[in-house]
């Protein structure tokens, strides 16, 4: 699992039961990818379905472009 500290609160990407790997934000999944690594993407492009995080305006706030910036918890 994969945690981001956004200003919306704390952005999760984990595994899910059918394998895939799922943005969760709020105890609510929003979407789920085939990799952690698109799922990271769709976070960084405001793609998520999650309107508190697609339509926040981040170009003031550092967002992790990558996986390799999410804190592996």
């Amino acid at each position: 699992m994969w945690r981001y500290k956004s200003p919306i609160g704390n952005i999760y990407i984990k595994r899910l039961s059918d394998g895939s790997y799922g943005m969760e934000h709020n105890g609510t999944v929003w979407e789920a990818c085939d990799t952690p690594e698109t799922e990271a993407d769709n976070v960084y492009m405001q793609c998520t379905g999650c309107s508190d995080w697609d339509s926040l305006d981040t170009r003031k706030i550092n967002v992790p472009r990558d996986l390799s910036e999410w804190e592996k918890i």
